[in-house]
C-alpha cells in the first residue's frame, strides 16, 4: 500500500483542450492506481466532493479527505504556459495540517496547507514551489528513508546557489536523513544524487509534450519503483523517466506496468548536455496583430525555457526601412541551427 498527499484541483488548458480534476497528488494517485492499493490524503470543498467521489470510483483508489474552506482551479494557455491560480478566498486560506503515520508515503506540497507531519520508513517528497520551497525534514516529521525531488530552479529559489553540485551540498548538510535528491531538468533529464555520487539521466523523443502533470507521474513512478520494488535510485529514476514520457505523449493515465516490460512502444532516449548547448532557433512568424504578437513572445518564452538562444525579428530587428530590416533577417537566418515558424491561421503550400 502507498499513502500519496497532495492536492486535488481542477486544472483548465485552453490548447491542447484540457478540462479534468487532477492536482499533483490526485495524478500521482491516478498513475500508481494499477501498481498498487492507493490511500490518497486531501483537501476538498464542498463544491469539488462530488468530482472526488467519482475520481475514487474510476480509479478503485481509497480517499481520506479533509474538508476545506478553499477552492483552487489552476488555469492554462497552453500545457507549456505557467498557470493562472484561482482561489475562492484572497488571501489564500491554510487548512489544517495533515498528520499521517504510514510504511511508504508520496507527499506533494500544497497551496492550501502546510507540509504534513509523517512518520514512516519511506518518503519520498516534492515542495511544488519555485517561488516559496518548504521542505518536510524541518517541520517534526520523523522519517527514516527520505528522497526530495523537485526542478532545478526550486532548488535554485531555496539554496541560493546556482549549480546542481552546489545545491546537492546544501541539501544533504540540511538533513541527516535524507539519502536521495533529485533535480530535474526539463529536457535535459535529471541529476540524481545519492551515496555521495552524482549521475545524471536523459529525457526521451515523443510525438507529442504535454507537460501538465509531468513532474507529478515521474515524483509517482520514482517512489514506487524505489520504496516498493527497492530498485537502485537510479534505475527507479530511469523508469521514472520513461514513464513520464508515456504520460507526456499521450495524457493517459493510471501508468500501465507493460511499459517497463517493453510490451508497449517506447521511446527513444535523449541525452543532451545542458552545459554545451549552444543551438540557434530563427523564429519566423508574422507579428502585425496584437494577437500575432503575443503568440511570438509565447513562442520565444517557451523555447528559451527549454535552454535555446532564440533570434527573433520582433526582438533582435524590429521595425525599420525595408532594406536594413531585410540583411538583418537573412543573417539571422545564416546563422541559426533551426527555423521554428509560428504559422498559426496561415496555410502553408510547397509547389513541387
Amino acid at each position: 500500500m502507498i499513502d500519496i498527499i497532495g492536492g486535488f484541483y481542477e486544472e483548465l488548458c485552453l490548447y491542447p483542450q484540457w478540462n479534468q480534476f487532477f492536482g499533483s497528488g490526485g495524478r500521482a494517485a491516478a498513475a500508481l492506481s494499477k501498481l498498487d492499493k492507493i490511500v490518497f490524503h486531501t483537501y476538498a470543498h464542498r463544491d469539488t466532493q462530488f468530482n472526488l467521489d467519482y475520481f475514487s470510483k474510476i480509479y478503485d483508489i481509497e480517499i481520506d479527505v479533509q474538508s476545506s474552506t478553499e477552492n483552487i482551479k489552476f488555469e492554462y494557455y497552453n500545457s507549456l504556459s505557467n498557470p493562472r491560480i484561482h482561489t475562492l478566498n484572497s488571501p489564500l486560506v491554510q487548512q489544517n495540517q495533515i498528520t499521517l503515520k504510514a510504511e511508504t508515503v508520496i507527499c506533494y506540497g500544497m497551496l492550501e496547507a502546510p507540509n504534513p507531519i509523517i512518520h514512516a520508513d519511506y518518503v519520498i517528497f516534492d515542495p511544488q514551489s519555485e517561488n516559496d520551497p518548504s521542505m518536510i525534514f524541518n517541520n517534526g516529521s520523523i522519517i527514516k528513508h527520505l528522497a526530495v525531488v523537485l526542478n532545478v530552479e526550486e532548488g535554485q529559489r531555496y539554496t541560493g546557489k546556482i549549480m546542481v553540485e552546489d545545491i546537492a551540498e546544501y541539501f544533504f548538510k540540511q538533513s541527516n536523513v535524507l539519502e536521495i535528491l533529485i533535480l530535474k531538468d526539463g529536457p535535459f533529464g535529471a541529476h540524481v544524487f545519492y551515496n555521495n555520487e552524482h549521475h545524471h539521466i536523459g529525457s526521451y523523443s515523443t510525438s507529442h509534450v504535454f507537460k501538465i502533470g509531468s513532474g507529478d507521474v515521474f515524483v509517482s513512478i520514482f517512489g514506487y519503483m524505489w520504496a516498493k520494488e527497492k530498485l537502485p535510485p537510479l534505475e527507479a529514476a530511469k523508469q521514472a523517466s520513461l514513464a513520464t514520457a508515456h504520460y507526456c505523449n499521450s495524457k493517459v493515465l493510471p501508468i500501465d506496468n507493460n511499459i517497463f516490460t517493453n510490451s508497449l512502444p517506447t521511446f527513444s532516449p535523449i541525452i543532451v548536455n545542458k552545459e554545451i548547448f549552444n543551438k540557434t532557433i530563427y523564429l519566423a512568424g508574422p507579428f502585425f496583430t496584437m494577437a500575432e504578437r503575443w503568440l511570438i513572445e509565447e513562442a520565444k518564452y517557451q523555447l528559451q525555457k527549454f535552454g535555446a538562444k532564440v533570434f527573433s525579428p520582433l526582438h533582435d530587428v524590429g521595425y525599420g526601412e525595408p532594406n536594413f530590416v531585410t540583411q538583418a533577417d537573412l543573417k539571422g537566418i545564416d546563422e541559426a541551427d533551426i527555423l521554428y515558424a509560428v504559422l498559426d491561421s496561415y496555410s502553408l503550400r510547397i509547389k513541387l
